[in-house]
């Protein structure tokens, strides 16, 4: 019925398309920062996220209220994955999630550019953004490559979610996503 702390704040800056760097505790509702713009968002609301069971269990919460939410990861079969394409593809907005690793492929950042019966991607979100930081520089590497995956989606504004970044962490964050001019929450 109301804004939990920090909520607000950040949805004031969401709204006016700025870069958000969301620093709030678990459970204090971090998800609905991007779930909620994507259903008036007229393109697609890319989330990156870390873990494919993070991915599924957004996704079924998501479907069930409602909201065209879709996922694309490596778990998919071919004709998940053509599903999966049609719907992006189909004008209307709309939140997909995924991994860094699908965001690392050219092919497919060209593809989300084109989404949306051409409008393309609205907003780009790094959910977990700590693994950029903590996770990139050695196990997945595939993090590094999301500050171009947003280049290459047209740079939409960029918000970040996290419940553990301590400054450096926080300062890593922006300068690995190109976002060092982003309001902190």
């Amino acid at each position: 019925k109301s804004f939990r702390a920090g909520q607000a704040q950040a949805f004031g800056h969401l709204l006016a398309n700025e870069d958000v760097l969301a620093v709030m505790p678990t459970g204090s509702g971090k998800s609905l920062l991007y779930q909620l713009p994507s259903l008036i968002l007229p393109g697609i609301t890319v989330v990156v996220s870390p873990l494919i069971a993070l991915i599924k269990d957004q996704i079924d919460k998501m479907v069930a209220k409602g909201v065209t939410a879709v996922r694309s990861d490596s778990t998919l079969t071919v004709k998940q994955r053509r599903e999966v394409d049609a719907l992006v593809r189909s004008p209307g907005g709309k939140l997909l999630l995924t991994t860094p690793e699908r965001m690392a492929d050219p092919e497919f950042r060209v593809f989300l550019r084109e989404a949306c019966g051409g409008v393309g991607v609205s907003r780009f979100v790094v959910d977990e953004a700590h693994c950029v930081s903590q996770w990139g520089h050695d196990f997945r590497p595939a993090y590094l490559s999301l500050r171009k995956a947003i280049e290459d989606v047209g740079r939409p504004p960029v918000l970040a979610t996290t419940a553990t970044a301590p400054p450096h962490v926080r300062d890593d964050i922006l300068f690995q996503l190109g976002m060092e001019k982003a309001t902190i929450v």
